[in-house]
C-alpha cells in the first residue's frame, strides 16, 4: 500500500508539473505560467515527501510519564 501512495502522488504532481503546462493557453506570460505550475509542483512535491517519509520512520515515538501509563492501566483495564 505504501508504494501504491507514493506512485499515486509521484503521478499526480509530476502530472501537474510535467503535463499542464502543455496546455497552456498561447500568451506573452505563458513562460512565466509554465515556471509557475512547474516549480509549485516542485515544491509541493517536495514537502509531501517529506512529510511522507518522516511518518515512515519517525525519530521518537509517543512520551508517556510513568503517571499516565499507570492511569491508563487502571482505566482501560
Amino acid at each position: 500500500m505504501g508504494f501504491g501512495i507514493f506512485l499515486l502522488f509521484t503521478l499526480i504532481f509530476g502530472g501537474i508539473g510535467g503535463v499542464a503546462p502543455i496546455f497552456l493557453p498561447e500568451s506573452p506570460h505563458r513562460p512565466i505560467m509554465k515556471l509557475m505550475l512547474m516549480a509549485g509542483s516542485v515544491c509541493c512535491y517536495a514537502m509531501w515527501l517529506t512529510t511522507y517519509l518522516a511518518q515512515l520512520n519517525p525519530l521518537f515515538g509517543p512520551q508517556i510519564s510513568n503517571q499516565t501509563m499507570a492511569l491508563m492501566w487502571k482505566v482501560w483495564s
